[in-house]
């Protein structure tokens, strides 16, 4: 995670290196990214750059925790609410607010496709492990919280349920973020929507 100095820094210039670097590791993905791009767009110098994170790998790992603040802090579905009656109309909720914001920060979509390229391992490591550890978590208590009210299956290992929502959603995000431009906002939130289908006709328990 960033040291110190950079959450002392000016919001502004915060989001001038943030919104920088995201764009350049959602164009190029994390391997291709190059640091002296960032740091010419977001106007500091190298110097400056180690001052405020120890590597690329922590300011990827800051990046992507702003992205999921951003993105999901205030759509956070407090799981111990929800009824057998909410559990999918929240999740449907849940993703159109996500879809919503994304629809106002194109880089974002960028920034969720460079995620996806990581190789699982280096994804879990690291300062990128740390942020989405959290991220992990919640969607374990959401699919026990469904198991619990009856509306998702238990004929399947929980680590085998996450890993089949991560997969889908990783399909539909670098899907989304390779067509975005093409299909428009109301295309995507429709896409959004059916996938969310998709995830309840899967995870549903089976009837008889």
């Amino acid at each position: 995670m960033p040291r110190p100095r950079f959450k002392k820094l000016d919001p502004e210039k915060q989001s001038r290196i943030l919104e920088a670097a995201a764009s350049e590791f959602g164009v190029h993905g994390y391997d291709g990214a190059s640091l002296n791009h960032i740091l010419a767009a977001a106007g500091i110098s190298k110097g400056a750059a180690y001052y405020y994170f120890d590597d690329k790998a922590d300011l990827f790992g800051t990046v992507v925790h702003h992205y999921l603040d951003h993105v999901i802090g205030g759509a956070w579905v407090d799981v111990s609410t929800l009824t057998a009656e909410s559990f999918w109309p929240a999740v449907v909720q849940f993703a159109s607010q996500m879809q919503a914001h994304v629809a106002e920060n194109a880089w974002e979509m960028g920034l969720a496709k460079a995620i996806w390229r990581m190789p699982r391992g280096q994804a879990e490591r690291g300062p990128l492990g740390e942020v989405l550890a959290p991220l992990m978590g919640w969607l374990r208590e959401l699919t026990a919280r469904g198991q619990e009210l009856g509306v998702v299956r238990r004929d399947l290992p929980m680590d085998l349920i996450v890993a089949i929502i991560v997969a889908m959603d990783e399909a539909c995000d670098t899907w989304l973020s390779e067509n975005w431009e093409a299909i428009g906002d109301a295309e995507a939130h429709r896409i959004m929507l059916e996938l969310v289908h998709a995830y309840r006709r899967v995870l549903e328990p089976r009837e008889g």
